[in-house]
C-alpha cells in the first residue's frame, strides 16, 4: 500500500506549481488549505484521478470545478496545499477516496455536493 505524500505547496495568492514533474498516474489526492509555510494544514477536499498530473494541471490552470472556491480561499490569503497517493488504477483510487468520504468530514467536498443537489 503507498503511502501520502508529503504535503505540496500547489497555490497561493501570487504562486501556482509548475505541475510538469508531478507523478503521472492514477491516483487518491486531498487539497488543504494552511498557512503560507505549511502551518496548520487542513483536509478540504478529497478526489480521484487516472492522471495526478493531469488534475493538478488543471488547479493550476484555473479550470477545475473547484475553481471559485479556491481563488476565494486564495484571496483570502490562505495557501493551497496537495498530498496523493499512487495507486494502481483509477478504481483503486475511487475505492480508498470513497473510503475517506466515510471516515471524514471535508468540507468542500459536502458544499459542492450540497449545491450540485439544489
Amino acid at each position: 500500500m503507498s503511502k501520502w505524500s508529503n504535503w505540496i505547496k500547489l497555490a497561493s495568492k501570487d504562486y501556482w506549481i509548475d505541475y510538469k514533474n508531478v507523478y503521472n498516474g492514477p491516483a487518491c489526492y486531498e487539497l488543504g488549505i494552511g498557512g503560507l509555510n505549511y502551518g496548520n494544514i487542513i483536509p478540504v477536499y478529497v478526489g480521484e484521478t487516472k492522471t495526478e498530473k493531469s488534475r493538478i494541471s488543471k488547479y493550476a490552470k484555473g479550470e477545475s470545478h473547484l475553481k471559485e472556491i479556491i481563488d476565494e480561499h486564495l484571496e483570502r490569503g490562505f495557501t493551497l496545499y496537495y498530498r496523493a497517493q499512487a495507486k494502481s488504477s483509477k478504481a483503486e483510487a475511487k475505492r480508498m477516496q470513497d473510503s475517506l468520504l466515510t471516515k471524514y468530514d471535508y468540507g468542500w467536498n459536502i458544499l459542492l455536493n450540497i449545491e450540485e443537489a439544489d
